[in-house]
């Protein structure tokens, strides 16, 4: 016989023989040949021999625990069961013409007795839970089947004369039990299983297959007939437990039935001798094997566990010249066993999901491990070395197709596996972390021949928000190098930098390689995605770039420029702006207005993704070159904006309406678009003159209007020399600033540009200048080297600017003919003035004028003098202000001597408080001071010295400033940091330390505290 071919082999049970321990002796076990049955219970294993008798053997050690007899010795146990999950025993035995004796046993309770050592005990045969006497009538026809429910309170038992009886009642709890016949018929009885959904009965005889009803009177009929065609041979039908579903095996296959009819069929054509549903999807089959070789005929059995879900066997054991007596298994510790006739107990015991996972991975069959580890719900790392395996072995046979799928299914575990382990760096050590498992494939599937692979690959990544910035831009590459122009589309729309997802994961679109994704798409001619792909990530300076230096869509460009916010169009501006004024000069100039002055408002809606425009004719733009070099002013600007040429292109209700609105932000300093300008003076001076116009209302300061002013000034007086037919307009404009605006004005500037331009009217301007202008005047006439104008502006502005004195005296010693050129009585007032003001000492004069050939001594003679005579002077007082201070010290110091070593007396009449005449109680300070006793009570607060003496109220103020500026000077002997800061601030640092001196802060008893 061989087996089906569709169906795999495995070996994924354990085989154990067991021979019976007491085998061949007097008293043997399950090898007994009057065995006639058996069964396991949660604990026990339950057979009976000698027709009335059973023996218990513990599940775990086949070993002896009792045994005892339960019926009467001419009756013969034919049938025994127990309840699931429990020690309680069914047993049915026959007597031939007297009904069948059912028993309920708890074996529990059983092999607590203790049982006599010989003869039969009476008593032990009552010990049973409950029983019933099971009467067909004439009890001619042995059983051939029973079984009973989940609760025990229905038992149906069939005969071979083709009755099925029911008996109900709780046997349980022994409340009284009834029988009825429910079913007749002449086909003997091969099989009876209850359908726990329905209350109904599967039968099973040799030539059809029915249902019964479980209640009511069915007057002994069938329900339905599920099959008329063919019966089922005995013990060749079991029930499917979690559906209720009838499994019926024959030579051809297996059928299974629900309460209706038949669901369906698989062929599995091998002859049948008994079937056994075990736990979870196996089922039992004991298949006879005829060998006609030789002239005798011999039986061999095969064992096969055939698992129903996967449609693969799972065991498969050949066992010669044997059969299969008896078959049973445990749910619980998942095993089954086979007694042979030769006494042999077969255990076959599942092995664990891991073994049995390992042998089907050693065949190469990755589908079926992997379904049964889903099935069984193992866990991610697992699931992940099957796909693993199975793709590295695929990627071997250049199954690169088949590869990547399994390695995009390694994909979530490894996400999953990293989410569970967390920190756990053991497991995680064990297994290749996300990083490492995707850089491997992206090797792998590197070549030009994979790439399309390696997309598949990369996409998933995206889906499961796993990829990063990395990945991006390689997916993004691979799309573009296949032309896959439909996918790329679909992820640019997909993308949402809103989504949750992508906010909390690792991709981060901002550190995306742009400058590769750009050529890329440019060199493939995506500029439409690239566009659409950097609008998604908010990318403006980009697109923008791409607009103006690619595709040369201005005016798409610009009404998108017009749409951003205002930091954003203020970067674009400063980096973009020379070729906006290159292409739309006007469009360009009245943004930067906009801007500048506090009007910009974002568009809603623009032109980016439109298609651009048709080119205008050549007569249209010759009408706008002639009128945009019209416009020269802010006034003319604003009259080319309300023209018609104008109007068609732009809203300008809607501009107008923006002036009127309040600005929503602060306006930028408009120097910042200055160096943007060059080559495009007239939009410079429309742009500033704007700015000069709306400073005021936005509360512009000096220093930008003074930027603004001069600016524009040196504008006006560069476009005179440039544009001559329009010279006395310009300086006309120019004018007005010097007339208008001549105190917000960098003076020099003024002078410098005037003196470049030559510019004549910036005479007035200096004649009337103020005073900051003496030292631009002075460097006027230096320039000029004219030294008798020096010398009247020196006289003229150097009382309010001492410095010019000292300028003009190095401006003489640069050169012989200049300070030839001057006489003595000028010099000595140049030399006097500087020693009035204390611009120079002498001693720098004197290094001064030595270095010049023609100065003598004779010249600062007289300064010398008088600065000697002054320094004497000012000793001579020094010296006097010492002696005074030692005197004053002197008696200072004596009185206070007096006060802490001397007594003195105390003349005072009044009180100092309340200057009443003073009486006692009195109490005297030394400073002469004193009070009433009640004056100074205990609600009247005294300071206190640190030796905790009381301190005069009326001289409490002058203790508490003594005591201050001791504080003082304590702290200030510590603090080098400021000492050393007064030292470097200085010009004259021996003063700083003589004060420091001076209020005895270096004096070396400083230590000591204020009294």
């Amino acid at each position: 016989m061989s087996l089906p071919s569709t169906w795999r082999h495995f070996q994924l049970f354990d085989f154990l023989p067991i021979r019976d321990p007491n085998y061949q002796s007097d008293s043997p076990l399950y090898s007994d040949p009057l065995l006639s049955a058996i069964c396991n219970t949660q604990t026990f294993i339950a057979f009976a021999v000698h027709n009335c008798d059973i023996i218990l053997l513990s599940k775990q050690l086949l070993e002896h625990v009792t045994r005892f007899c339960a019926y009467d010795i001419d009756y013969c146990i034919s049938f025994a069961r127990a309840l699931p999950h429990s020690n309680l025993l069914v047993t049915i035995a026959e007597k031939q013409g007297s009904p069948a004796h059912l028993k309920l046993w708890d074996l529990n309770k059983m092999v607590l007795l203790i049982l006599p050592d010989t003869g039969v005990d009476d008593f032990t045969q009552h010990k049973y839970v409950t029983h019933a006497l099971i009467n067909d009538g004439a009890n001619a026809y042995p059983i051939s089947c029973f079984t009973f429910n989940e609760s025990l309170t229905c038992i149906a038992v069939g005969y071979t004369s083709g009755k099925v009886m029911l008996v109900r009642g709780d046997l349980l709890r022994d409340r009284g039990l009834k029988q009825r016949i429910i079913y007749g018929s002449p086909d003997p009885i091969t099989g009876i299983h209850f359908n726990r959904f329905e209350q109904i009965l599967y039968v099973t005889t040799t030539s059809k297959i029915i249902t019964v009803l479980t209640t009511g009177r069915n007057k002994g009929k069938a329900l339905r007939v599920l099959s008329h065609k063919k019966g089922v041979d005995l013990d060749c039908s079991d029930i499917e437990p979690r559906s209720a579903m009838l499994i019926v095996a024959d030579t051809e296959g297996f059928s299974f039935y629900n309460d209706v009819n038949k669901a369906h069929e698989f062929n599995f054509n091998i002859p049948k001798r008994k079937i056994l549903r075990l736990f979870k999807d196996y089922l039992l089959v004991v298949a006879p094997i005829y060998d006609f070789s030789n002239t005798s005929r011999k039986t061999v059995t095969r064992l096969l566990v055939l698992d129903m879900k996967n449609m693969h066997i799972s065991f498969s054991l050949t066992i010669p010249s044997l059969t299969i007596s008896h078959v049973f298994f445990s749910a619980t510790e998942n095993e089954a066993y086979l007694l042979s006739t030769d006494g042999v107990l077969y255990k076959l015991h599942e092995k664990a999901i891991n073994q049995q996972i390992e042998i089907i991975l050693q065949r190469g069959l990755f589908s079926i491990a992997l379904s049964m580890a889903k099935q069984h719900n193992l866990n991610n790392e697992t699931l992940y070395r099957i796909n693993l395996l199975n793709a590295d072995t695929l990627y071997e046979k250049q199954d690169y197709d088949g590869a990547i799928e399994k390695y995009i299914d390694c994909i979530p575990l490894v996400q999953k596996i990293q989410a569970n382990n967390g920190a756990n760096t053991d497991i995680q050590s064990s297994m290749e972390n996300m990083d490492d498992f995707i850089i491997n494939v992206i090797t792998n599937f590197k070549e030009v021949s994979n790439i399309h692979n390696m997309t598949k690959f990369l996409a998933k990544l995206y889906e499961l928000r796993l990829s990063d910035s990395d990945h991006i831009t390689l997916l993004l590459c691979c799309y573009c190098k296949l032309k896959m122009t439909d996918e790329l589309d679909k992820f640019i729309e997909g993308i949402d930098l809103q989504d949750d997802q992508v906010i909390s994961n690792k991709l981060d679109l901002s550190k995306l390689k742009f400058s590769l994704i750009i050529n890329l798409f440019k060199e493939c001619g995506y500029y439409v995605q690239v566009t659409k792909l950097l609008y998604k990530l908010n990318h403006p300076h980009l697109i923008v770039e791409i607009q103006l230096e690619d595709l040369k869509q201005y005016e798409n460009c610009m009404s998108y420029i017009n749409s951003l916010p205002i930091n954003e169009l203020l970067r674009i501006l400063i980096d973009f702006l020379n070729i906006l004024l290159d292409c739309m000069p006007i469009e360009t100039t009245e943004l930067l207005i906009d801007v500048f002055t506090g009007k910009y408002k974002p568009n809603l809606t623009h032109l980016l993704f439109e298609s651009p425009k048709r080119e205008r004719s050549k007569a249209d733009d010759e009408k706008k070159a002639v009128s945009e070099a019209n416009v020269s002013s802010y006034t003319a600007f604003l009259s080319y904006l309300a023209s018609p040429l104008k109007q068609g292109a732009e809203e300008d209700a809607a501009i107008k309406q923006a002036e009127l609105e309040a600005p929503t932000y602060l306006p930028p300093r408009p120097s910042l678009v200055f160096p943007c300008f060059i080559n495009h003076p007239k939009q410079f001076i429309v742009f500033l003159e704007a700015c000069l116009e709306s400073i005021d209302k936005y509360q512009g300061n000096d220093s930008q209007r003074k930027e603004l002013l001069m600016t524009l000034f040196e504008l006006y007086l560069s476009m005179s020399v440039e544009d001559s037919e329009n010279t006395e307009k310009w300086l006309s404009n120019a004018t007005s600033i010097l007339r208008e605006q001549s105190n917000f004005l960098d003076k020099p500037r003024v002078l410098l540009l005037a003196h470049i331009y030559l510019f004549q009217a910036v005479r007035y301007f200096a004649q009337d200048s103020e005073q900051d202008f003496g030292k631009t005047l002075f460097r006027s006439a230096q320039m000029r080297n004219d030294v008798p104008h020096a010398f009247e502006i020196v006289r003229k502005h150097g009382e309010m600017h001492p410095q010019l004195f000292m300028l003009m005296l190095k401006f003489l010693l640069s050169s012989k003919e200049n300070f030839a050129s001057v006489s003595h009585n000028d010099k000595q007032y140049l030399l006097k003035s500087i020693a009035k003001h204390d611009v120079a000492t002498p001693l720098e004069l004197v290094e001064m004028l030595s270095t010049h050939e023609s100065a003598s001594i004779g010249l600062v003679k007289d300064l010398i003098i008088d600065h000697v005579g002054r320094l004497n002077r000012d000793i001579e007082n020094n010296l006097k202000l010492v002696e005074s201070y030692e005197n004053e010290s002197t008696v200072n110091s004596y009185k206070l001597t007096e006060l802490t070593s001397k007594p003195f007396i105390i003349q005072n009449a009044k009180c100092s408080s309340c200057e009443l005449k003073l009486d006692f109680p009195a109490i005297h300070f030394r400073c002469q001071h004193s009070y009433h006793s009640q004056c100074l009570n205990a609600t009247t607060y005294m300071p206190e010295t640190i030796s905790g003496e009381k301190v005069c109220l009326l001289c409490a103020s002058d203790f508490a400033a003594g005591k201050s500026t001791r504080s003082n000077q304590l702290k200030s002997a510590n603090d080098y940091e400021t000492f050393a800061k007064h030292l470097d601030e200085s010009s004259d640092r021996f003063k700083v330390i003589i004060e420091y001196f001076g209020r005895g802060i270096m004096e070396a008893n400083l230590a000591q505290p204020f009294p």
